[in-house]
């Protein structure tokens, strides 16, 4: 297929459109545009960004037109030559290919990564597999975990070699502790030191059950005590104030002397003698004037004397009546004022009765109370004193307290059972530590083990992890049984890798010998020493994809040991000897940018010539350049036409 035609309504400041012949040199100054226009040819050509290495984000529009055995046709809507390739010829040709043989870019005719690019054309089109040969060897190195070189365990796959003797060194240490252990019997202390704990976690669970059931009665206990107390204030409270108490307690002591019996017959008595005394002082006054006496002196001293009697007595009845009457009045005052006071007696003596059944109940009250707040301040750390404010504390205390209370606890309670459960934990707790004492530098190895056990990465090498607690022999053992596991699995995948990549390398050295041929039918050799006017005879590869090249004397040298002009004259022979056999006989065309930019006068004929017989083989040849002997060179030596672009 061959270059016709490319239209280029847009691709950063470009705006062209060229037709090719088969010989055709597009020429401008810098800045015309033939920079981008390679640009453009080569995304539209491939479709790769990486290969056209564009300056402009934006993609071209517009079209390439390319004939192919007698057929034009328009590369558009993102279909590319190398599909054509593929469609028409069943040819598979990728951009990295396509740029490196039929593209010069930038006046540089060199080969992009070299030595892999010739493995993969002398794959192609000679029929080796050095490159899947490798690529599975390096892939079963890996898998080994072996280093590329030398195939030792490496450390960038899984720390392979730190691993494996990490896991080596740790299986001979596990190893030799697990037989001093046999010998020391440290099984026995390890039954014994599991005895003693298991007993002591029986006792302590029974503690805890024996502590939730005293707590649940505590607690039970207090709410009892809550209620004694909220009770006894509330009694109390309706009970008569002792105050009133006392009042009247002062007011029956004030009541006057005597009882209201006495004072009645003290006022009979009184009343008796009164008219007693009248009576003998009648008496009196008769009993002369009956003897005719009649000094009025004598007649009246009788009756004188015992008027004076009667007078006496009757203020001492008046007196008495007297007490009687406010003795009364005092009592009805008393039970008055006792009614009020919430005292229901009909006289004195039962209000006194009274006060003294109250005052008896004030103080058994006050007993509860002072008993049962001093109780709640103690048990719930309570600081109020007052007991209506110690009710209203303990209520929240014990609200805050029954959410720790297992009201489930049927456990029956004692303080001697409790006491026996505590001092059977104690010794079997202290049992238990005399044996810890005794198994603790035991205790300290197992956890040394375990450390180093934890940088082990067992799931790396058998695809479990290490779900294991070395907490005694047995499963020290069972992580000795691991650590071979981890240990066989990495010897065994690099020994088999090994064995593997042994047998591969063979295949790939008889793969490699091919590797000579790439270049063996001559046609790189026969541009080449035509271009250099017969000083160079020949071009190869090595076995290990190296470019060569051999003078006539029979020196070989490399690319990089020669000069720049002769350097670009090499790789020109490469690129055309190489088009021609990927291409299989079929027409193709060469790109280039400024491709003999560094060619003096006569290399640049020379190297006019080479591609005027390319294209007189049937091939095209595009060719841009800024330098007017390059243009005028093809154009004489090759007939090329000549297109010139104007400066942007």
């Amino acid at each position: 297929m061959k270059l016709r035609e490319v239209h280029v309504d847009r691709y950063g400041p470009l705006r062209e459109t060229l037709q090719f012949g088969d010989a055709h040199v597009v020429y401008g100054p810098n800045e015309s545009g033939k920079t981008l226009l390679v640009e453009s040819l080569l995304r539209s050509l491939t479709g790769d960004r990486r290969v056209a290495q564009p300056r402009i984000d934006e993609s071209p529009e517009g079209y390439v037109a390319l004939d192919g055995e007698g057929d034009r046709f328009e590369l558009a809507n993102g279909e590319t030559l190398l599909d054509r390739y593929a469609e028409r010829y069943n040819f598979e040709l990728t951009p990295a290919e396509f740029r490196n043989v039929f593209v010069v870019r930038d006046g540089d005719l060199r080969v992009l990564d070299e030595q892999a690019f010739y493995r993969r054309v002398t794959d192609r089109v000679v029929g080796i597999w050095t490159g899947d040969i490798e690529t599975v060897r390096d892939r079963v190195v890996e898998r080994g975990r072996l280093t590329p070189e030398g195939w030792e365990l490496s450390t960038q796959h899984d720390d392979a070699a730190e691993q494996h003797d990490l896991a080596t060194d740790l299986l001979a240490d596990v190893e030799a502790y697990l037989d001093r252990a046999d010998a020391e019997d440290l099984d026995a202390a390890e039954r014994a030191c599991y005895e003693a704990a298991r007993e002591r976690r029986e006792a302590e669970a029974e503690v805890e059950a024996l502590e939730a059931a005293k707590a649940r009665e505590d607690y039970e206990q207090l709410v009892k005590t809550k209620g004694s107390l909220e009770r006894s204030l509330d009694e109390r409270a309706e009970l008569p104030d002792e105050g009133d108490l006392d009042e009247l307690s002062e007011r029956l002591d004030d009541l006057a002397t005597g009882s209201e019996d006495e004072l009645q017959r003290r006022k009979t008595w009184y009343g008796r003698a009164t008219l007693a005394a009248l009576a003998a002082g009648v008496v009196a006054g008769a009993v002369p004037l009956g003897l005719g006496i009649r000094e009025p002196q004598l007649v009246a001293a009788g009756p004188a004397a015992f008027g004076v009697v009667a007078l006496v007595a009757l203020a001492a009845y008046r007196s008495a009546s007297n007490a009687v009457v406010r003795l009364g009045r005092d009592r009805e005052a008393v039970v008055e004022r006792a009614s009020e006071v919430g005292i229901d007696a009909y006289d004195p003596p039962a209000v006194r009765g009274a006060i003294a059944d109250y005052r008896e109940e004030h103080d058994n009250h006050a007993e509860v109370i002072q008993g049962n707040t001093e109780v709640l301040r103690q048990w719930l750390d309570i600081d109020a004193e007052a007991p209506r404010d110690v009710v209203a504390e303990a209520e929240d205390a014990l609200e805050a307290r029954r959410a720790e209370i297992d009201f489930d606890a049927d456990r029956e309670f004692t303080e001697e059972k409790l006491e026996d459960a505590r001092e059977r934990a104690e010794a079997a707790a202290e049992r238990e530590g005399e044996r810890r004492e005794t198994l603790r530098d035991h205790r300290r190895q197992l956890e040394r083990f375990a450390e180093r056990a934890g940088g082990v990465r067992f799931e790396a090498f058998t695809g479990e992890p290490l779900d294991l607690t070395v907490a005694n022999l047995g499963a020290l053992a069972d992580l000795a049984d691991r650590l071979r596991e981890v240990v066989d699995a990495i010897e065994t995948d690099a020994d088999v890798s090994r064995a593997a990549a042994t047998v591969l390398d063979r295949m790939a050295a008889s793969e490699t010998e091919k590797m000579t041929t790439l270049f063996a039918d001559g046609e790189a050799a026969d541009v080449f020493r035509r271009v250099t006017d017969d000083r160079y005879v020949d071009v190869g590869l090595t076995d290990d994809s190296r470019l060569t090249v051999e003078l006539a004397s029979g020196e070989r040298l490399g690319p990089a040991e020669l000069s720049r002009g002769t350097r670009d004259q090499l790789y020109l022979a490469v690129r055309v000897a190489l088009g021609r056999r990927l291409m299989e006989g079929r027409d193709g065309f060469f790109l280039m940018d400024d491709a003999f930019l560094s060619a003096d006068p006569q290399r640049l004929e020379r190297q006019a010539e080479v591609l005027g017989e390319l294209v007189d083989s049937g091939w095209q040849v595009v060719y841009l350049t800024c330098k007017p002997d390059a243009r005028d060179a093809l154009a004489e030596t090759a007939g090329a036409d000549v297109t010139e672009l104007s400066p942007l």
